[in-house]
């Protein structure tokens, strides 16, 4: 028997569906559109990244772009725009304009909120078995933003104990 023919003219309880006279036939064919939205799941399946780590994505900042396809880990994320400094999305400086002088390298309200983050690591260190700190840290920083200032932040975060240092960008595609 044809698998049209068995659908063709559905009737419930022995009456022509609503809204259809008995003569006209329906015709519902489940193969293709099984077949579209497996292609549809598999599609979106391949384009979903479940990996990295989601950055508190603060305004003014945008990133250089990089082809690394390296993955994010959970770490401190140190930000930093054209005019302020974040360290995991909380403001830490309202003003950069007086760091982008030469002068020392440590910045000390950066250092010293990067030694609080150290200690509550070390606290869940201490609390949870299987988590371990490993002094990262993740710096998305503006790509306007001059080397020297930079180089501070660099400096000051290695002198907090984070000394692995990691630069978020943006993949570029290709």
């Amino acid at each position: 028997m044809d698998p049209r023919e068995s659908i063709t003219g559905a009737r419930v309880s022995g009456r022509p569906l609503a809204g259809t006279t008995g003569t006209t036939s329906s015709l519902l064919l489940l193969t293709p559109l099984v077949d579209m939205f497996t292609i549809l799941l598999v599609f979106l399946l391949m384009n979903y990244s479940t990996g990295g780590q989601l950055l508190y994505m603060v305004q003014n900042i945008l990133m250089p772009e990089s082809l690394s396809r390296e993955q994010l880990e959970p770490t401190v994320e140190v930000s930093v725009a054209k005019d302020k400094l974040y360290v995991d999305g909380v403001v830490v400086i309202e003003d950069l304009a007086p760091w982008h002088k030469p002068g020392g390298l440590l910045i000390p309200p950066l250092y010293e909120t990067l030694k609080i983050k150290e200690q509550e690591y070390k606290k869940l260190e201490q609390k949870a078995p299987l988590f371990r700190f490993s002094g990262k840290v993740i710096i998305q920083a503006d790509r306007e933003i001059p080397f020297q200032l930079l180089k501070k932040i660099l400096f000051t975060v290695d002198r907090a104990d984070f000394p692995q240092i990691s630069l978020a960008v943006f993949q570029k595609q290709g």
